[in-house]
């Protein structure tokens, strides 16, 4: 009997100690979770700017083909007194770069870099965006180049009498010079000898229409004589027309 008690006392004391433990135990793990929490809330970002940057950084990126933009993981922002300020003049150079105002969003963006030397993680967004305004213009220029380009072999080909080809690389050129007189007197002179009066006639009211000069040249062109007798071109170009006979009777 006596030998039962203590083996009992001995089991209350162990299962005791295992509650303790267990206690403790769970007290750490409430301590790891508190912790995590923490931690986890300091890495969110500090306020709504923030958030919208990230946003409107990815956005941008996306629609103006800026893939590294996009694959650059977002970091998060260390508020200061200036980052509200530094904040308004990047979200000004991004609006500026959806309206393809390159030249005036590159203007934004460097007073910024200016103004705020301090605000590093917007500084450095700043300066990709700076990049896509490089990029994007040069993308422009390069357009105009090509433009040009194209009206010169037009000229070449209808100087070889290939006046199909001539033809089909002045409207490429007019699609991006739509208000282009020459590139239509161009078209005009190439349909002209070709034979397609109709459209020559079209082509060439066009040129008119946006440059009055075009009369004159039209005039003494010898590429129009085809259209010479045609009362439409006489009009046009201001010829005086010979005076109709009647026939005696």
């Amino acid at each position: 009997m006596k030998k039962t008690k203590a083996k009992t006392a001995s089991k209350i004391s162990r299962s005791r100690s295992t509650k303790k433990k267990v206690s403790s135990g769970k007290s750490k793990l409430k301590n790891v979770v508190a912790v995590k929490k923490a931690t986890a809330l300091a890495e969110q970002p500090i306020n709504k700017e923030s958030r919208k940057m990230q946003a409107e950084s990815r956005k941008t990126a996306f629609r103006t083909g800026a893939s590294s933009a996009l694959n650059e993981s977002p970091r998060l922002l260390r508020q200061t007194k200036t980052t509200s300020a530094a904040l308004a003049l990047l979200e000004k150079g991004i609006e500026l770069i959806f309206k393809k105002e390159f030249k005036k969003a590159r203007t934004e963006l460097k007073t910024l870099l200016e103004t705020y030397p301090g605000e590093l993680d917007i500084l450095a967004r700043a300066r990709s965006y700076i990049q896509i305004c490089d990029r994007e213009e040069a993308a422009q220029k390069k357009q105009s180049i090509s433009t040009d380009q194209l009206y010169a072999l037009g000229v070449l080909e209808h100087n070889k009498a290939n006046y199909d080809k001539a033809i089909s690389y002045f409207l490429q050129s007019i699609e991006n010079h739509p208000g282009a007189d020459y590139i239509y007197y161009s078209v005009a002179a190439s349909m002209a000898m070709k034979g397609n009066l109709a459209g020559s006639l079209e082509n060439l009211r066009k040129a008119v229409e946006l440059n009055e000069e075009s009369r004159v040249y039209a005039k003494n062109d010898a590429d129009f004589s085809v259209l010479q007798g045609k009362k439409e071109f006489a009009e046009l170009v201001g010829m005086n027309q010979p005076p109709t006979t009647e026939p005696q009777s």
